[in-house]
């Protein structure tokens, strides 16, 4: 019996095999293959940013302090946040006892004038009289010295009458430029030494961005760049790179880029905000970020052959551009490679391709 089945199943076979031969219309299944698109990389140039950040800071901060000392504070004017004018009155000290001084040295020169004008007319006169030899020149000289002597002690007085006037305005403390107050220490009826700090003042109401670059990238950074600045707002601001500091900052390590930007009323002395500095324009191999395929810590693409077979290929990238990116190694102009699909592709396989 067992070998009736065997035979019948060899001809069965044998059969089916002159059938498919005979018969030119039998086909095989067709083999799919994965639909991707590919291109080529190509050489384009594009902008080198350098991402940051930092803290707003004020451009000048000027401390505005008394120069006089053991007088009381007995008015003040401005407060923090208040803007304020060159020239304008942002305190002032009791003055009632420099006053006085400056009205008793005023006095004081009103009579040295009196005595310099007495001490030349008797001068004169003895110069007369020691013509027709009434008077010995030893007099005569006595009478001249006097008028000398006069005449030092009206400059004393008077000199010493525009020191009380110099400390007279020191009782009026006045802004030294155009900004913001920053900080107010100033308290009514406080005694002031002198050199104490009575305010802050933000100069001109200019702040900066204290970009951090960390010390590899400082080569990168050159006066005159511009600045893309995102403020805690959401709001975005455009600067410029003034200056980069020619020392390290001793607490992070990193070298300051200053940054002017313009002025916006919420910007707060102190906020860190993130900005993107732009380094210029530079050439070089990009291919879509579609394309890359993240592996075992190393990056890769999947190149194309000319039988449309794939084969993964290890690559080193650069900077992102938007949505590209810079290939530093590993692929050339020529050659071929998967744009879509290609996280889905194996070694060797083959594809049917899209021209991406």
């Amino acid at each position: 019996m067992r070998k009736i089945i065997l035979v019948s199943l060899t001809l069965n076979l044998i059969f089916m095999s002159a059938c498919s031969k005979s018969d030119p219309n039998l086909k095989m299944p067709a083999v799919e293959h994965q639909v991707v698109t590919v291109t080529k990389p190509k050489y384009e140039s594009y902008t080198v940013t350098l991402h940051a950040n930092g803290l707003i800071e004020p451009w000048q901060e000027m401390t505005i302090g008394a120069e006089i000392g053991g007088l009381d504070i007995s008015n003040v004017y401005v407060n923090v946040g208040d803007k304020v004018k060159k020239g304008q009155l942002l305190a002032e000290l009791n003055d009632a006892q420099i006053t006085a001084d400056y009205l008793s040295q005023k006095a004081s020169v009103a009579e040295a004038e009196a005595n310099l004008t007495q001490a030349r007319t008797e001068a004169e006169q003895a110069t007369t009289l020691a013509r027709t030899g009434a008077i010995s020149s030893q007099d005569l000289l006595q009478y001249s010295t006097k008028a000398k002597t006069s005449q030092a002690q009206l400059a004393a007085a008077k000199a010493n009458l525009d020191l009380q006037k110099l400390k007279l305005s020191y009782t009026k403390i006045i802004a030294p430029d155009d900004g913001v107050i920053a900080s107010r220490s100033a308290a009514l009826g406080s005694i002031v030494s002198s050199g104490s700090e009575l305010f802050r003042l933000i100069r001109n109401n200019r702040l900066e961005w204290q970009a951090e670059i960390a010390l590899n990238q400082v080569q990168d950074i050159e006066s005159g760049q511009a600045v893309v600045i995102q403020t805690p707002e959401n709001k975005t601001l455009h600067g410029v790179v003034r200056q980069i500091s020619p020392s390290l900052n001793i607490n992070s390590k990193n070298v300051v880029a200053y940054v002017d930007i313009p002025q916006d009323q919420k910007l707060k002395i102190g906020s860190a905000v993130d900005g993107v500095i732009s380094l210029g324009l530079r050439q070089g191999l990009l291919i879509p970020f579609a394309s890359i395929v993240n592996s075992d810590g190393f990056t890769y693409v999947m190149k194309l052959d000319a039988k449309n077979r794939v084969h993964k290929t290890k690559i080193v990238i650069g900077n992102i551009i938007g949505d590209k990116v810079v290939v530093l190694s590993g692929l050339t102009s020529a050659e071929m490679i998967v744009v879509n699909g290609a996280s889905f592709l194996n070694e060797s396989d083959i594809v049917s391709v899209v021209e991406g």
